[in-house]
């Protein structure tokens, strides 16, 4: 079983983007100022990530309902209005981690619901970051994940108005916006995906034609992750979305799949630098020759998750 791996070239923007370092940030500076602190749900979706954060005894609720005192961070993904009025009726000192391009959206859908418009929200409708906007104006918000879900919004729902996730595809948004203004012509859109999104889906489509196998390295749970494992696998026949390091099967690089002297690197925005690090390790570990590593040229500052006296 011979491994012919040369060459690993890493995509031109990866790893965290800027909520996601802020929101671990906020967290980090919170666990000094109270005893009990409290992470509802994931403060990004990266097992890792909430794993470190569990081992540095901070603790997760999945329902501000069990939170009994101390402080409670709402995740970078947020929260409807009505679990921050909960929270504080309960005693607890909230701290908002949500990230300002989320927060951007609330401001949007608010808006158009005074303005009298019905919002057509093109998202999953059981992702955090979906549900705390339906919670923004949940009279006023229909959520699509598709283009059949379209026929759900009916023509006398009167002026309409289309976001996004901020994780969606730029390409389904597209399709959407262009079924939307079909049947409502006179639809206000605004293309609330985030930069950081669209820099690493288009790095991917840039890099996975040129390379024999695409790796991209994100948790399961994270919806941009699993995206840029779409548009990876769409492009790159040979592909996958791996959680760590370990998650990497010697059979995918063996010349009985095909040969793979060239493999791809992405990671989804929430997806600490030391996962893609144990990724380009563990891919030369099982190499049968020395592999070169292609870094960007304007590589960003090292993602580090060190949760005490970290200078970054």
């Amino acid at each position: 079983m011979r491994i012919g791996l040369k060459k690993i070239i890493i995509a031109e923007h990866y790893g965290f983007c800027m909520g996601v370092k802020r929101a671990i940030s906020i967290a980090r500076d919170t666990m000094g100022t109270d005893d009990r602190v409290t992470i509802l749900k994931e403060i990004v979706h990266n097992d890792a990530v909430v794993e470190e954060f569990q081992k540095a005894g901070v603790g997760q609720s999945f329902s501000i309902d069990s939170v009994e005192n101390g402080t409670v961070i709402i995740p970078a993904h947020g929260a409807s209005p009505d679990v921050f009025e909960k929270a504080r009726s309960r005693g607890l000192n909230v701290v908002d981690a949500t990230c300002p391009l989320v927060i951007r959206i609330h401001r949007i859908i608010r808006k158009l619901a005074e303005d009298g418009y019905h919002i057509v929200h093109y998202g999953d409708p059981e992702h955090d970051e979906t549900k705390g906007i339906v919670g923004h104006a949940p009279n006023r918000v229909i959520v699509i994940s598709d283009l059949d879900n379209l026929n759900r919004v009916k023509s006398s729902e009167g002026r309409i108005a289309l976001t996004s996730q901020t994780t969606a595809r730029d390409v389904d948004f597209q399709q959407i916006e262009r079924a939307v203004k079909v049947k409502f012509p006179r639809a206000e859109v605004f293309n609330t995906i985030c930069n950081a999104t669209k820099q690493r889906q288009d790095a991917v489509m840039e890099l996975a034609p040129r390379v024999d196998m695409m790796l991209i390295v994100g948790s399961r749970t994270s919806a941009n992750s699993n995206r840029l494992a779409l548009i990876s696998g769409s492009i790159c026949k040979t592909s996958y979305l791996i959680n760590t390091a370990d998650d990497i099967e010697l059979k995918w690089l063996t010349e009985s799949a095909g040969i793979i002297e060239v493999v791809g690197l992405s990671a989804g925005a929430s997806t600490p630098d030391f996962l893609i690090d144990g990724a380009i390790e563990r891919l030369r570990e099982v190499a049968c020759e020395p592999v070169e590593v292609v870094y960007p040229k304007k590589k960003a500052k090292r993602n580090t998750l060190a949760l005490k006296n970290d200078p970054t």
